[in-house]
């Protein structure tokens, strides 16, 4: 009886909690651990009084039953009309019928004996087909009570027999209260939700309450589920990893409802703990009481957060389906403090998200982070948001973070498989958004200007080449009889570079389909390789032809002229071809004996297969001089006479080109012009006014925030536009145009 005294002791002190404020914060306790029997009971520890009669496996009695626990002492269950089995061994299996429910002892007593419906299960069986909010261990085996009258008990404080307290708990409407007992732990358990003896659940509210304002002892447990085990068998496994792991404790104590912890976070679920009782304990606010070290305790369920930031707003939200882990840990500044550590799924319902900031969640998100028994937190925020910009929305992946001083984001938006970093820093009247380019990002200017000088390089250099090797062909009479003359020349040239391209695609895609047949060890049965690279150059060969149709007719007229001109335009803006084209390509298998007098007619008879493959046509046909002669000549056609006899030779054209020298001091100077446009330029971004929802967009060069004009603050190319304007209108592109045009007006 010892053993038993013990814990109804534990459950006084449990009872006491519940119902009382006294928050006396001088006594702690040690955790208790594991000491549970897990006895067996067997035939030979249960004696039957009454009327007993013997059935195939064992028997039915009338009158009581008690049985001798090595933990427990002797549990009598009076009044008992059971049906008691066993299995061959002799250990008890199945009780089933009424009695009255144990009275653990003076510490907590039934007023009045109370009458309930018996089952004996083993836990297995209970945690697949019954629910009771808890997880029993599975190869342990409890009564379970089915109670349809509100308990009466009388609750001792001490062995005085004048120290006790009244305590009522009220059976919910239309349902019973369950009571769960292993005398052998021993541990009870009792809930107001649960269908005890039949499958499913009649009114599993899991401890809801009834909106009671709680003072009372008989609103405190009419609000909660409840249990004890000694033999701390109760586990508590975390429904959502928390701090990456999955968190588990024996516990001794579980509580089902809604607790507050700090004032910070309140869960509503099944609430276990693995500390000692006293009656010091607050239970409006556990986690306020004084912790031992190595205090653990959990609850799964819904999670709801109601916090203040310093230079925000108050702020708060729920947690769905959550899990959170409770410890108690040592600490050189302020002795032992509890800490929560949470976990869960936050729903996509935005009705409490504050609307005063341009960024909302576009899913759902994973919350997580600590809350401190000293009102300290650190709550993240993960998933994907909508942040509206100057230029419109965007989309980041990332995390919020709320603590007592600040609510911050960080996250990265992908540009065209470029990653920019994002951070944003909330306050009650501002939002203040940070984009960070990637590295690279200013790689492409320098080297985009620098292939245009190449090229006008190249321009130059043969220009001057060609003077060295002027011939009468290439001198170009600025006159209709001149224009005739040069100009079948230039076609011809063109016609030769698109037979060269046409050769070279076609050559390539057929040695890469003799390679698919023979990897297939096949043989190829037939292509469209020809027809098809001939079919995308059919344009440069129309434009080329009617030129040539423009040059032949030697009518000068005004409507031969517009001809000649339209003519001269349209092949000017086919100087490049880069066309990719697709071809098919049908192999099958290889001629055997080829009976037919027609090689490879049946090559492919007895299967075939086809693939597609892509080819690049690629080729300049015209070079950038050709094309510069053809737009002169466009722009003056109609003026010009037949004959006029004006010449112009390689010397005009160098000329009218910047010199070699000057290119090359301008392509000299372009990696001092992009670093002084670039080397300060660290970031864009914007700051929004929460109340008047208005955006000041600025970058930031040299660490100094300049205001700009409205721009994608995530885009490189509007980005450095901004910070020509804020440096020294550094345009490097713009001074190689500036250099040609000025390189025109010579002579």
């Amino acid at each position: 009886m010892k053993a038993v005294k013990k814990l109804v002791k534990n459950l006084c002190w449990i009872f006491l909690a519940i119902v009382t404020c006294n928050c006396n914060n001088e006594s702690v306790t040690d955790p208790i651990k594991p000491v549970g029997t897990n006895e067996q009971i067997s035939d030979n520890s249960i004696t039957p009084q009454g009327v007993v009669t013997n059935t195939e496996n064992g028997y039915t009695v009338d009158g009581s039953l008690t049985i001798a626990t090595a933990s427990s002492g002797d549990v009598v269950f009076n009044n008992a009309n059971l049906d008691v089995q066993f299995d061959d061994n002799g250990t008890l299996m199945s009780v089933t019928g009424t009695s009255e429910i144990p009275a653990p002892s003076n510490y907590f007593e039934f007023e009045n004996p109370v009458m309930a419906d018996v089952g004996f299960f083993s836990g297995k069986f209970l945690n697949e087909n019954r629910d009771f909010e808890i997880q029993l261990v599975d190869d342990s085996w409890y009564f379970v009570f089915a109670v349809s009258v509100n308990l009466e008990l009388k609750l001792g404080a001490n062995n005085d027999p004048a120290a006790q307290k009244p305590l009522t708990i009220k059976a919910p409407v239309g349902g019973h209260i369950t009571f769960i007992a292993d005398y052998t732990d021993p541990m009870f358990f009792y809930s107001l939700g649960g269908d005890a003896l039949g499958g499913g659940s009649s009114n599993n509210n899991g401890g809801s309450g009834n909106g009671s304002n709680g003072n009372s002892s008989s609103s405190k447990l009419a609000s909660v589920s409840f249990g004890a085990s000694y033999g701390s068998n109760f586990k508590y496994i975390s429904s959502n990893p928390v701090n990456g792991k999955t968190v588990s404790f024996q516990a001794n104590q579980v509580t089902g409802g809604t607790v507050s912890f700090f004032k910070v976070l309140e869960a509503t679920g099944m609430y276990y703990q693995n500390r000692g009782f006293d009656v010091n304990a607050n239970f409006d606010e556990p986690m306020e009481s004084n912790f031992g070290y190595n205090y653990r305790a959990g609850i799964n369920g819904k999670l709801d957060f109601s916090f203040d930031i310093a230079s925000f707003i108050s702020f708060g939200f729920p947690i769905g389906s959550g899990s959170a882990a409770i410890v108690a840990e040592a600490s050189t500044n302020n002795g032992i403090v509890a800490k929560a550590l949470i976990n869960g799924l936050v729903q996509p319902d935005l009705s409490w998200w504050p609307s005063i900031i341009p960024v909302a969640p576009s899913g759902n998100m994973n919350a997580y982070g600590f809350v401190e028994q000293t009102g300290n937190f650190d709550i993240g925020l993960s998933g994907v948001f909508d942040l509206e910009t100057p230029t419109g929305s965007k989309s980041i992946g990332g995390a919020m973070r709320a603590t007592p001083e600040a609510f911050t984001m960080e996250g990265q938006v992908t540009i065209n498989d470029e990653i920019w970093e994002a951070n944003a820093t909330f306050t009650k009247d501002e939002t203040k958004v940070i984009a960070t380019p990637p590295v690279n990002f200013t790689a492409g200017i320098s080297e985009t200007v620098s292939s245009q000088i190449d090229a006008a390089i190249e321009t130059t250099e043969k220009a001057k080449a060609d003077l060295l090797t002027a011939n009468d062909k290439y001198e170009f009479e600025l006159s209709l009889r001149g224009l005739r003359a040069a100009l079948p020349d230039i076609i011809d040239r063109a016609n030769i570079e698109i037979t060269n391209a046409v050769n070279s695609a076609v050559a390539a895609a057929e040695s890469q389909a003799s390679s698919i047949a023979s990897s297939n060890g096949a043989a190829i049965c037939s292509t469209n390789i020809s027809s098809i690279v001939n079919g995308a150059v059919q344009p440069y060969r129309y434009a080329l032809n009617r030129l040539k149709n423009a040059v032949n007719d030697t009518n000068d007229n005004e409507q031969t002229r517009a001809e000649l001109e339209s003519a001269l335009r349209y092949l000017a803006t086919l100087d490049k071809i880069n066309k990719t084209v697709t071809v098919t390509i049908s192999y099958g298998n290889k001629a055997v004996n080829n009976p037919s007098p027609i090689p490879d007619i049946n090559k492919c008879s007895v299967w075939s297969s086809s693939t597609t493959r892509n080819r690049t046509i690629s080729a300049t046909i015209l070079t950038a001089t050709q094309v510069s002669q053809l737009l002169e000549a466009a722009d003056n056609v109609k003026y010009i006479a037949e004959a006029e006899g004006i010449k112009f030779d390689a010397q005009v054209i160098l000329d009218k080109l910047p010199t070699i020298e000057e290119l090359n001091n301008l392509k000299d100077g372009v990696d001092a012009c992009i670093s002084e446009l670039t080397d300060g330029l660290q970031a864009s971004g914007f700051r929004y006014n929460n109340n008047t929802k208005e955006f000041s967009p600025f970058i930031v060069v040299n660490g100094e925030e300049k205001t700009v004009k409205a721009y994608n603050i995530f885009s490189g190319d509007e980005l450095v536009e901004r910070a020509r304007v804020n440096t020294t209108n550094c345009n490097p592109e713009g001074a190689l145009q500036k250099l040609i045009k000025d390189a025109k007006k010579r002579n």
